[in-house]
């Protein structure tokens, strides 16, 4: 990945770049791990931005809700990472909107927050080092304290499972990883294990971009 991003830098090395990231996640509620819906808008969007740059020592554009499976997979806009840039990097998050209705069950739900890295072009190979890294301590407590609160969490009761931001053309790596943490989790509360998530097509992750330059707004 490092080396791929190297090579499609084409303009100064101080342009802007957009990286798509993109962090999955499930959030399973009480000593039963049951699934709800947690696809509410973050209460501070400024807070969520903070502990993402202490992950990735990047600015960041995240989304101002995570999406559900479905949505990311229909979202026309997860393979123009340069277009959001330059439409939300002076608001700093993407609007999403209210979530679409799904069925309602007791099944964990996938959540996946996408997230666009603002990187410079002589920064780019450097960053590429930190896409998918395990999270600091620091920037792991951060992280919780600004999505809690929108997921109606209850630290020790309750219990968030998610990955570092990883690029998202990887994202499906991202979510084997939360299928063996998600039943690790039932096996350790002695609860029947619903079975994994699904997976993108290739042919779906294969039209997101490395990354793609964009003009800053003035």
């Amino acid at each position: 990945m490092v080396q791929k991003i190297k090579k499609k830098v084409k303009k100064g090395p101080k342009a802007p770049h957009a990286v798509p990231l993109a962090i999955v996640m499930t959030a399973l509620y009480g000593f039963q791990r049951e699934g709800r819906d947690f696809r509410r808008p973050f209460d501070d969007m400024a807070k969520l931005r903070a502990a993402l740059r202490l992950q990735l020592d990047q600015d960041v554009i995240p989304a101002d809700r995570v999406l559900s499976f479905r949505e990311y997979r229909d979202w026309g806009l997860k393979g123009s990472p340069g277009q959001l840039a330059g439409m939300f990097s002076r608001s700093g998050s993407i609007p999403m909107g209210s979530g679409i209705e799904e069925d309602i069950d007791k099944r964990p739900r996938l959540g996946i927050l996408p997230i666009i890295a603002v990187v410079k072009g002589m920064q780019l190979e450097t960053f590429g080092g930190k896409i998918g890294r395990e999270w600091s301590e620091v920037a792991r407590v951060a992280f919780q304290n600004s999505v809690y609160p929108a997921f109606n969490l209850i630290a020790g009761y309750d219990l968030l499972l998610y990955q570092p931001p990883h690029h998202a053309r990887d994202i499906n790596r991202a979510i084997g990883a939360i299928n063996q943490m998600m039943e690790d989790a039932f096996h350790q509360a002695g609860r029947p294990y619903p079975g994994p998530f699904d997976l993108f097509s290739d042919e779906i992750l294969s039209h997101i971009p490395l990354q793609e330059s964009f003009s800053s707004p003035n």
